[in-house]
């Protein structure tokens, strides 16, 4: 048990730490680490719990830094996609959920969502509902970060918007899977060792923001993710 919390505890300082640097992919550490731990009908609620812990941590670091308008339509979206996600969430086989869970993975790195041209009215609305109903049923979105990248906002603004939004999504999430009966009690000490990790990682991200090369930082991201869905992948039908 100690290894595990110290194993959650190192991994949570590197997600935060990355996802502090350029604002996205951090989740994806603690996504491997959850799956290496738990099965994925675990998993998806659990990495809720404790991404509300790396978000409220960098939330605290740059909230001064926020922009409200998207804050409000992507969380008045999310409320919508994470009652219909939460729904088919706890029907679905666990194999369905985890090869979904796989393909947007795999989908993101072949096809990133920000090579995809939409125009339509309410963008930000839109956004929070499909990436909170993808995030709900399987653990991962990546709509709004690539939405985010399309704006005029730039640094510290892009990574408050995000941990703000992820924020009240990951809460919306914890709170929605309890009322449908998921258990929090036995994974608390485990979440506490992630915020551990979380709480430090925030502070030092948001003093090295500019010094990351966003280049060398997108390859190891796709790298990374891809080691996780492979290994996904494997625990699901093996």
């Amino acid at each position: 048990m100690l290894d595990q919390h110290l194993l959650l505890f190192i991994g949570s300082f590197a997600a935060t730490l990355t996802g502090s640097l350029l604002g996205i992919g951090g989740g994806f550490i603690i996504l491997g680490l959850l799956s290496v731990l738990f099965p994925v009908s675990v998993l998806i609620p659990v990495l809720a719990g404790v991404l509300v812990c790396i978000d409220l941590s960098r939330t605290m670091a740059f909230r001064g830094y926020l922009h409200t308008p998207i804050f409000h339509a992507f969380s008045s979206g999310g409320v919508i996609g994470v009652i219909i996600g939460a729904t088919l969430f706890i029907s679905l086989p666990e194999k369905v959920i985890g090869t979904g869970l796989v393909s947007l993975i795999l989908f993101s790195i072949l096809l990133p969502v920000d090579k995809i041209r939409w125009s339509i009215k309410y963008p930000f609305f839109w956004v929070g509902t499909i990436h909170a109903f993808l995030s709900t049923m399987f653990g991962y979105g990546g709509i709004l970060q690539a939405a985010m990248i399309r704006t005029q906002l730039k640094g510290q603004q892009i990574t408050a918007t995000l941990a703000v939004c992820f924020l009240v999504l990951e809460i919306m999430k914890v709170c929605t899977y309890m009322l449908h009966g998921f258990d929090y009690r036995p994974y608390l000490s485990s979440i506490a060792a992630t915020a551990c990790g979380a709480i430090p990682a925030s502070y030092i991200g948001r003093q090295l923001t500019y010094k990351i090369s966003p280049m060398l930082y997108r390859r190891a991201y796709k790298t990374l993710i891809s080691i996780i869905a492979v290994h996904l992948l494997i625990k699901i039908w093996a």
